[in-house]
Order: structure tokens, then C-alpha cells, then sequence
């Protein structure tokens, strides 16, 4: 117990206040059922937190003073710096107050397909832990004459600025890379004279990443110094912080890219369906599948999912990708895994044909084992009011075309059988896709022979399509198995 003395001697240099929290914490976290008194002069509070140090040390109570090491450092951190080692308390004597950005020259982010680091402006700053008294870390730049330029740069695509000045921190465990934005509990940034309050950049509880890097171009000043100070209090983890010129990437770009490089083809979708379907071990069922986004309630335009999720139902690429670029969750909407990577995210061509064959009135499909689509048809009333729309664009942006007199199609309301229906698929599986301007020919036709002579032959530029009228169908089918030479010769 040779320690006890040194010990003794290093909490004469903290205060009566700092020796009082030291208590009041020890007595919530370590000892709540036998509380050491609180008041008392300086020299009773310190014998009293000594001998009850010698205690913990004749039990070896290792984890307990882990726990009061950290509760001394927190409520007096400029005054005191122990550490334990090897079953005894050590005063680091050698622990200087010193600034330690200088020994980190770069970190690095997780990723992000909205922002892109582009320059950094500040030095890298450790924040240290922080307990009951306040902490800061001031940080300053002046932008150059590029810097200015690169700014100012304009954008063609929406009316937010390409480039932006963004405040970077993330919690500090040593290492420098595959960071993750998050900032202390309680803190405020000030940036010149604004201050943005803690509650802006607060991740989700217990969940680091979910909070952006602030934007800080329009408070910062374009030709003087500015100056920044991140404020914090009652912090356990240290963290590290800088400021970045940062390239930012809109939603209809990454859309762009997911159209153009990252498509499951059709054949891929039947062919994972077929898989499972022969496995003995998995008994495969059904799947209704709902053509509005879970997100917005909108029908989907660009159905995406994780390529890691199992299940068919997408999502809307446009409304999934603006929410994580307003609130970083990444988890899929559908089964609520999470989505490591924005690259895992794939176009699936398969709902794509099938949002193209669908009615805009229908709400729900539902998908056989093989691949084939049935069209849940609940409001069937619409069907004619949406033929009706399209017709009336059509007149609006088609130029005449000579078309075949109006062909009336009766079913009969009597024959409860699925009508199934082949066509010619939008385009095929090796194709690039191209969401959603083709257009599907509509799925209510009942094949035969006399409907075959009324179509017209597909033309090189378009296919004409004439006029039906249909009578209230509890279910229409569409064969999306086939294959490209099939749905030719269909």
C-alpha cells in the first residue's frame, strides 16, 4: 500500500468542489448502497476517498477501480491523471497538456455517396474526455483564392451548391480510419457569431453515423479568418474533429448510376427463384408484392433493395436515397437490415417489367413460386379512368398517327380462370435499363386469334396500340418467365 501516500499527496491539488463530485459520482456508480459522506473540510473528504481506494485495493477489485480511475480523471482532469496497471493505481506524472493534433496527419470517414472529403482547412483535434466542467477546442481558417473559386462554383443539376464547408468529428479510440460522424451528447459549435445547438448534430441513441457533418459554408467568412469552437460537457470518450472542403453528389446522379452499372438482370431474379424453389429444405409460397415505396406511399418509379435482402419487394430509389441524405440510417424499409454500403443497393429488373405491365390504379401483385405475376385488381372501377389519362397524355404528346377502328373486348364474368397473358418484354435482361420512360402494352387483352389480326405490327419507333374497353376482372396474370426469343414469338 505504498501507493497511498502518493496518492494522498496528488488529490491535495484538486479543489473542495472537484473532491465533493469525485464523491457524489463514486457514491452513484461504484457505492449506492453504503455512501461516503460528501461534506467535510478538504483534508476529511481526501482520507476518506483514500481509504476507501485502500479497500478496493485489498479486495483486488480491478474493475471497480477502473471505474474510480475514470470518475477522479473526469472531475478533475486538469489537476489529475492516473491510470491503473498491473492491480495498482500509478500517477502519470509524465502526462503533458499538450495539444496532440500534430501527431495525426489524416483520418479517414466512412464513406459517404453524398459528400466527398475534398481539402482539409484545419488541423486534426483531439478533444479529451470532459466530466463535469466545460471543454473546447477552437479551430481556424482563411480560405484562398481557389478555395473561393471552387465555392462559387454553380450547380446545373439542383439549386444546392456542388461544394461545401463541413465540420467533421467522430468519437477517438486510437485509430484514424473508418471513422464515423458523431458528436458529444451535450455540446453547441460556434462558427463566427452563429452557434449551432447540440441538438442539430446529435446521432440516434446509440447509433454513431446517423447525424451529418454541419454545413458551415454560409456562416463562414469568404476573406477573413474564421474562427470555430466546438463546446462540450460531460463527456466519457475523447473525440477528434476538423473542417473539410467537401464535394457534394445529388440524388439524381447516384439514381443516374444505379440505372447504368448495378441492374438485376430478370434471368438473375427467375434464376433465384428457381434455385429456391428446388430446394428440398424450403417449402416457397406466394409473395405479394406492393407497387408503392413503404417509405412515401407513392408507387415506385426505380425499384431498388439491398442485393444482401432475400426478399422481392423494392423500394423507391429516389425517396430511400433522400431520406439517408437528410438522416444517414442505411437500413432497408422492407426487412430492416442494415445496408452497409450504398453499393449494395441494385436496380431489380424483374419489378421493374413488372411496374411497367401494371395498371397505375393496382396496389399489389402477388408472385408464384415459377415467377408469374397476378395483378390483385381491388378497385377495378379505376381501370377505365386510367386508360382514359393515358389517352389524354397520349393526345397531348403524340403526334396523329393513323390507328385501327376501336376493338371492344368482352370476357366473360362467368369463367373464373386466370387470363394469361405473354408480351413483349420492355427490354430485355441484357439491356440497359431505362426507368420509366418505355411503354408496356396493357395487360387486359385475352389472346386469340381475332385480337392477334386487330394489332398492328410493332414498328421500329413505336407500336400503336388500339382502344379496348373491359368488363370488371377480379385478377389479370403476366408471364415475366420468359425469355426474350419467347416473348417474340408470343
Amino acid at each position: 500500500m505504498s501507493i497511498l501516500p502518493s496518492l494522498q499527496a496528488d488529490l491535495k491539488k484538486a479543489t473542495v468542489k472537484e473532491l465533493s463530485d469525485c464523491i457524489k459520482a463514486i457514491n452513484k456508480k461504484i457505492n449506492p448502497h453504503h455512501s461516503l459522506t460528501v461534506s467535510g473540510r478538504k483534508d476529511e473528504i481526501i482520507n476518506r476517498l483514500v481509504s476507501f481506494i485502500a479497500t478496493l485495493l485489498t479486495q483486488n477489485r480491478e474493475e471497480t477501480l477502473v471505474t474510480l480511475v475514470r470518475i477522479v480523471n473526469e472531475n478533475a482532469p486538469k489537476k489529475l491523471s492516473w491510470n491503473y496497471e498491473n492491480g495498482d493505481i500509478i500517477i502519470d506524472f509524465v502526462k503533458p497538456k499538450r495539444d496532440s493534433s500534430t501527431n495525426i496527419e489524416n483520418v479517414e470517414f466512412v464513406a459517404n455517396p453524398f459528400l466527398k472529403p475534398m481539402k482539409r482547412l484545419t488541423a486534426i483535434k483531439i478533444c479529451p474526455v470532459a466530466g463535469q466542467s466545460r471543454q473546447s477546442r477552437a479551430f481556424e481558417f482563411t480560405l484562398t483564392e481557389e478555395d473561393r473559386k471552387l465555392l462559387a462554383t454553380n450547380n446545373t443539376v439542383d439549386d444546392r451548391p456542388p461544394y461545401q464547408i463541413r465540420f467533421y468529428c467522430a468519437r477517438y479510440a486510437g485509430r484514424t480510419d473508418k471513422l464515423e460522424v458523431e458528436f458529444p451528447n451535450i455540446c453547441e459549435l460556434k462558427v463566427n457569431d452563429s452557434v449551432i445547438p447540440g441538438q442539430n448534430i446529435r446521432c440516434l441513441k446509440g447509433r454513431p453515423g446517423t447525424v451529418n457533418p454541419p454545413d458551415l459554408s454560409v456562416m463562414s467568412k469568404k476573406t477573413a479568418q474564421n474562427n470555430l469552437e466546438l463546446i462540450y460537457i460531460n463527456s466519457s470518450f475523447p473525440f477528434i474533429a476538423t473542417v473539410y472542403i467537401v464535394e457534394r453528389t445529388p440524388v439524381h446522379h447516384l439514381i443516374d448510376i444505379l440505372k447504368k452499372d448495378r441492374i438485376l438482370s430478370k434471368g438473375d431474379v427467375l434464376k433465384q427463384l428457381q434455385e429456391v424453389q428446388e430446394d428440398a429444405d424450403i417449402i416457397m409460397e406466394s409473395e405479394t408484392l406492393s407497387t408503392k415505396c413503404p417509405l412515401a406511399f407513392t408507387r415506385i418509379v426505380t425499384p431498388i433493395r439491398s442485393k444482401s435482402c432475400n426478399h422481392l419487394q423494392c423500394f423507391d430509389a429516389s425517396t430511400f436515397l433522400t431520406m439517408n441524405e437528410q438522416t444517414p440510417t442505411w437500413s432497408c424499409p422492407v426487412c430492416y437490415r442494415p445496408i452497409k454500403s450504398w453499393e449494395d443497393l441494385i436496380v431489380d429488373e424483374f419489378f421493374a417489367q413488372m411496374l411497367l405491365n401494371t395498371p397505375r390504379h393496382i396496389d399489389s401483385v402477388r408472385v408464384e413460386p415459377s415467377g408469374v405475376v397476378t395483378i390483385i385488381d381491388e378497385n377495378p372501377d379505376l381501370a377505365r379512368r386510367d386508360e382514359e389519362d393515358e389517352e389524354d397524355e397520349e393526345e397531348a404528346d403524340t403526334p396523329l398517327v393513323k390507328t385501327e377502328p376501336e376493338v371492344t373486348i368482352l370476357l366473360d364474368d362467368d369463367d373464373d380462370d386466370d387470363v394469361q397473358v405473354s408480351y413483349g418484354s420492355p427490354y430485355h435482361a441484357t439491356d440497359t435499363i431505362n426507368i420509366p420512360i418505355a411503354v408496356a402494352p396493357t395487360p387486359f387483352e385475352k389472346p386469340g386469334p381475332s385480337c392477334m389480326k386487330k394489332r398492328p405490327p410493332p414498328t421500329a419507333d413505336f407500336d400503336v396500340q388500339p382502344t379496348r374497353k373491359r368488363t370488371k376482372k377480379k385478377s389479370d396474370v403476366i408471364d415475366l418467365t420468359l425469355d426474350s426469343d419467347e416473348e417474340a414469338s408470343s
